[in-house]
């Protein structure tokens, strides 16, 4: 098991399981993780070394049948206009996609006020899903120019 901030990990599951009304579970390296949610796979990224701030990340999108140079440009395009940012992976034929946002809430090596961090998640998701939502609208873009020409 890794060293990690138990406190610190313990903080932020019992916080976000309540924003969230989901069970969350910490992994071997600290991090919470939620099954599926509305959002999709959705993970709270935690550093020991700078408890102030922390990663959440949602992984809401896989495919295997578009080109990966398609969804790189769709994530490109997105995250020019939104908060959270987009990044893709691959695995294979596979082809991941995760919004996330990184959010500092406190001074350096302390632990964020669970008032603060309260407030944030509410607007937190709310980026997530806009850049999800603008990801979703751009491949159906995709799909129907590709749907329109013939080809996939």
């Amino acid at each position: 098991m890794a060293d990690y901030n138990v406190k610190l990990s313990q903080f932020h599951q019992r916080v976000w399981q309540d924003e969230l009304e989901a069970p969350g579970t910490i992994d071997e390296n600290g991090w919470i993780q939620f099954g599926p949610t509305s959002l999709g796979e959705l993970t709270i990224y935690l550093r020991e070394t700078s408890p102030e701030q922390f990663e959440f990340s949602v992984r809401f999108f896989s495919d295997q049948t578009r080109s990966h140079e398609d969804i790189l440009r769709i994530c490109n395009a997105v995250n020019d206009y939104e908060d959270a940012k987009l990044s893709m992976s691959s695995a294979g034929e596979f082809c991941f996609v995760k919004a996330s946002i990184l959010l500092i809430l406190a001074e350096h090596r302390r632990i964020p006020d669970e008032e603060l961090l309260r407030a944030v998640i509410g607007p937190a998701i709310s980026m997530i899903k806009a850049a999800e939502d603008m990801f979703t609208s751009e491949l159906q873009k995709l799909d129907s120019e590709a749907g329109g020409t013939g080809s996939n």
